[in-house]
């Protein structure tokens, strides 16, 4: 894996660019990860397991995940992953933005089918594994979605949007099915969760608060810490580290920042205490991880 490619997958801005809204990304288990908070984005992301097993959370559901099976996260959908019970794992990511495929001017593709499925009009599993039906015909367009962007031959990118259509094709006529959607609890809870998420990335440079965190969506205290523990898995505190040691682990990949200037960037101000939560996430230390990961690329 090559360092921008990992630094890709953390961005929460346009992932691609502004011509090619599109990126592929490939992560490993726990080599550089062992868990991605909780986060939302967005565009749309197509996985593929290639190697081992994890567990994936999306849209407040936990999935294990092997070789092999591919998972569809929608657009503005909380999703997450983490390291399954030590086990190692490697997977692609296609990420990208359903602008590529809707026009400025409204025609039946956009009236039929994606105008609807942004309005989540459409229901959709999240995992598709090897035994399900049509499933060879889903991996051979994502696996050539891939292989088109690792290559970048001549006009690659006519074949990437060509391809996406194909993609679209095969889950609104073999997988998707038309849902009448109401507001629910569910909504709510996502919204709350969303809120709360904007939130830490907005300000996890600076200390934050139990009590400030629970003002952000005008719940108790005690409230906020459960429901917090309940629908993420984790004590707030305990994702306010996750968030920020991904961070750091990164700035530790793909710059030369001092290990005390990067605890300082991410809102550590006490080393100890950042070699500490480093430690405990990745078993090593922050000068260990730069030292034996700098040797793997």
């Amino acid at each position: 894996m090559q360092k921008d490619e990992l630094l890709s997958l953390k961005e929460h801005g346009q992932k691609g660019d502004f011509l090619l809204p599109y990126v592929v990304v490939n992560t490993i288990m726990p080599e550089f990860y062992t868990t991605y908070p909780m986060h939302w984005h967005d565009e749309m992301e197509i996985v593929l397991v290639e190697s081992g097993e994890f567990d994936e959370y999306v849209d407040l559901e936990n999935f294990h995940v092997r070789k092999g099976d591919i998972i569809i996260v929608n657009p503005c959908v909380l999703h997450s992953f983490r390291q399954s019970e030590g086990l190692s794992s490697s997977f692609r990511t296609i990420i990208f933005n359903m602008n590529m495929l809707t026009s400025n001017n409204t025609d039946a593709c956009s009236i039929k089918y994606f105008t609807p499925f942004l309005d989540n009009m459409y229901i959709n599993p999240v995992v598709i594994s090897s035994d399900a039906p049509h499933y060879e015909e889903l991996y051979a367009v994502v696996r050539n979605l891939i292989s088109l962007y690792d290559d970048k031959n001549n006009f690659f990118e006519i074949k990437i949007k060509s391809e996406l259509y194909n993609l679209f094709f095969i889950l609104f006529s073999r997988f998707f099915e038309p849902e009448d959607h109401e507001p629910s609890i569910k909504d709510t809870t996502t919204r709350n969760i969303k809120t709360i998420l904007d939130y830490i990335s907005e300000n996890y440079t600076s200390p934050i608060t139990i009590d400030e965190l629970a003002e952000t969506v005008d719940l108790s205290k005690h409230y906020f810490m459960r429901f917090f523990k309940k629908y993420m898995g984790m004590t707030c505190i305990e994702y306010i580290n996750d968030y920020r040691l991904n961070i750091a682990a990164n700035l530790l990949l793909t710059t030369g920042m001092q290990i005390t200037e990067i605890a300082s960037k991410i809102g550590v101000n006490n080393l100890s205490y950042f070699n500490r939560i480093f430690k405990k996430k990745y078993n090593m230390t922050p000068k260990e991880y730069r030292y034996n990961i700098d040797n793997r690329q």
